[in-house]
């Protein structure tokens, strides 16, 4: 089985929007990644729904629908369903225990896809991820 790496919003869109000041490197870190095929691409579809959202506002309702597009016809990104119980799961995990933290509902549930599938890094920008004990690439 191939090693997996979790895709958050923050890195995501950092990769394919060159306004991102993390631009360069994430774009280059998701690319490098789509092509070698080293890692299987996990999601989740609360983040899909953050990315068409931002896609949308970045770019116009015709990008968001095609970004959409994309991801449900390409074989390579694995989109992980916050069920009921999923989500139960995270805000036992991680939203009751970490207070402290602002995690959201969508990070909580992106942190437990992780923890359950065992992926330790994240294409991400966000130090939630970080707090939660995940790695950071790129």
């Amino acid at each position: 089985m191939k090693a997996g790496l979790f895709l958050d919003t923050s890195g995501w869109f950092a990769a394919l929007s060159e306004r991102d000041p993390h631009h360069a490197r994430a774009a280059a870190y998701y690319r490098d990644t789509l092509d070698a095929g080293r890692f299987a691409l996990v999601t989740t579809n609360l983040v899909v729904a953050e990315m068409h959202a931002l896609m949308t506002r970045a770019r116009g309702v015709a990008a968001g629908v095609q970004f959409l597009d994309r991801l449900y016809d390409d074989t390579l990104h694995d989109i992980v369903w916050a069920t009921r119980d999923l989500q139960r799961q995270a805000i036992d995990r991680w939203l009751r225990p970490f207070r402290d933290h602002r995690f959201s509902l969508t990070n909580a549930v992106s942190f437990e896809v992780m923890r359950s599938r065992s992926l330790d890094a994240a294409l991400a920008t966000d130090r939630h991820f970080a707090a939660a004990g995940f790695r950071l690439v790129p």
